[in-house]
């Protein structure tokens, strides 16, 4: 599995001083990981781009990258054309940063809004993202969608399963965002996933408000159910040894960010054993 960071990036990490860029890279590298998101603009500058390059050969990282299209936009051209320049920057730096994966979102509200039915919805998401994914697809960088607490995971694999080539970045604590048991759409998700934001959530459920409440948690000490998740991403995932498993570490209230990094790390490893 690749191993990587998503943040959040807190003030004791130390990462805002100076270039927030160099920084984070240095971070991933210092606690452990061999990959982040970076955005594909960030290499036009040629200096920039011969240090970021020269970075992840000297460090062996693999770097993913995104892109984020409005599905429902009126003109079809706007995302045709995102699209087209988009694969074209992948094409040019994919290599210098190894990029194993490519992720986007749905662009698209959300399934309980009103502006159109979830089925008129994935119709124009399978529109759009059909010539992404199979430009991904034909530069080696598989496109993956995230959950984003938009869309239940089971909507996310409808699309999948319409879109040759089209993959999930399957968020494991998004879930609660949308009311699914977490377990449960990740299980969904599984067969599709080609990437992760692992993560985990303390759960609490407030009547008054009829929500739950979140909090974030190390991972393994929460209620996302990450060790059942892990195991079934590892049966059913399409490619496990290849997953990109990128922390987003939400650390709950009264926590250094540092200690909640480090019992993270003591979990991950319990896993890989």
């Amino acid at each position: 599995m690749i191993w990587g960071f998503a943040g959040p990036w807190y003030g004791e990490y130390e990462c805002w001083k100076g270039d927030q860029l160099e920084r984070q890279l240095d971070f991933i590298v210092k606690h452990g990981f061999t990959s982040m998101q970076i955005g594909l603009n960030e290499l036009d500058d040629p200096k920039r781009r011969d240090f970021i390059a020269g970075f992840v050969a000297q460090h062996d990282l693999r770097l993913t990258t995104g892109v984020h299209l409005k599905t429902l936009a009126p003109d079809p051209a706007v995302t045709q054309r995102q699209t087209v320049d988009f694969l074209e920057k992948l094409r040019r730096y994919k290599d210098l940063l190894r990029v194993p994966i490519v992720t986007t979102g749905a662009g698209a509200g959300h399934r309980f809004d009103r502006t159109m039915p979830l089925d008129e919805k994935l119709d124009r998401m399978a529109a759009v993202f059909a010539p992404l994914a199979q430009g991904c697809f034909e530069l080696g960088c598989p496109l993956g969608i995230e959950n984003h607490g938009d869309f239940y995971c089971s909507d996310l694999v409808r699309l999948c399963e319409r879109v040759p080539h089209m993959h999930m970045f399957l968020d494991t604590g998004n879930t609660y965002l949308i009311g699914e048991k977490s377990v449960e759409g990740c299980a969904d998700a599984a067969p599709y996933t080609i990437g992760t934001h692992f993560k985990d959530h303390y759960v609490c459920p407030d009547p008054g408000k009829l929500t739950f409440v979140l909090d974030g948690a190390p991972l393994g000490s929460g209620d996302v159910g990450l060790a059942e998740v892990f195991g079934i991403l590892r049966k059913k995932a399409p490619d496990p040894d290849n997953l990109v498993m990128h922390w987003e570490l939400v650390t709950p209230k009264g926590m250094n960010p540092l200690e909640c990094m480090e019992k993270s790390w003591e979990f991950v490893r319990s896993l890989e054993r």
